[in-house]
């Protein structure tokens, strides 16, 4: 099992309960709106990088992001 955290970043004009929404993909574990330089932490867990690699691209192509950051836990 892969575990990471993608940090996230959405655009200034964006709905963030709607692209919340846009984030309900079953490895995702938690969500959690943050202050700083992202605004949301998402906790996933993968059975392995290439599932992880499959899932950030799903979360990357979610409207109303403008960054991510993938950081696989060690």
């Amino acid at each position: 099992m892969v575990t990471a955290y993608v940090l996230v970043k959405f655009a200034p004009d964006v709905d963030t309960a709607k692209a919340q929404h846009a984030l309900q993909y079953p490895e995702i574990k938690s969500l959690e709106m943050v202050l700083g330089p992202f605004d949301a932490i998402v906790r996933c867990e993968t059975p392995d990088l290439a599932s992880l690699g499959e899932l950030a691209k799903r979360i990357r192509g979610c409207p109303g992001l403008s960054e991510s950051m993938t950081c696989v836990v060690v």
